[in-house]
């Protein structure tokens, strides 16, 4: 009897360590992976950026990664290769129907076209900000939620400061994702430039 106890309270034991090392292990890599996420510069983070796991959940999230993605794109953050898997990167934040009317491939001749442009007029992307999520406007057509948001966009255009306003329309689909059905200038204003603000 007292053999057969000592079998069982070492068998515990053991299964104790057991357990121990494999949640040290789970922690430990834990620790590990998040070091590696906050060694990543912004264009790593969006080159990498798992939409499956981490697809944003509100409207404001949504319209900031998309800023995010357009503030790196256009102070050329990435390689010609690099473009290339951005692009699929962004499109994944669009509706069906916005994707339907821009294929991929004229999509990133666009992107490509802009970033040019941003070149040969001395341009840069400075800030962004985005309205409250308070501000932002919601509505309901034929069971579909929509939603507006605005963004005030500060670029560098040679020696002047731009300050444009953004309107983003976004919609929700099926899986209760926002999606970007498409945005628009609604002001733009122009002052001497005072420096960079980042």
């Amino acid at each position: 009897m007292k053999k057969t106890g000592t079998k069982g309270f070492t068998t515990v034991v053991l299964l104790l360590v057991i357990v121990g090392l494999g949640y040290y292990t789970y922690l430990n890599n834990n620790i590990k992976n998040n070091r590696d996420v906050s060694k990543m510069t912004e264009s790593e983070e969006l080159l990498n950026y798992n939409f499956e796991n981490d697809y944003p959940k509100t409207v404001r999230e949504t319209v900031k990664l998309h800023c995010r993605y357009l503030k790196s794109i256009y102070n050329g953050s990435f390689t010609e290769d690099e473009l290339f898997t951005i692009n699929k990167q962004i499109r994944q934040l669009l509706d069906d129907d916005l994707l339907a009317y821009n294929s991929e491939a004229q999509q990133l001749q666009a992107l490509e076209k802009d970033i040019q442009l941003y070149k040969d007029r001395n341009q840069k992307f400075i800030s962004y900000s985005l309205a409250e999520a308070s501000q932002i406007k919601y509505n309901t057509e034929d069971g579909i939620d929509y939603a507006k948001i605005k963004v005030d966009i500060a670029m560098r255009l040679d020696k002047a400061s731009v300050s444009v306003e953004e309107e983003y329309i976004l919609r929700k689909n099926k899986d209760g994702k926002w999606k970007i059905l498409g945005w628009q200038t609604v002001n733009n204003q122009t002052t001497e430039y005072k420096g960079d603000t980042d």
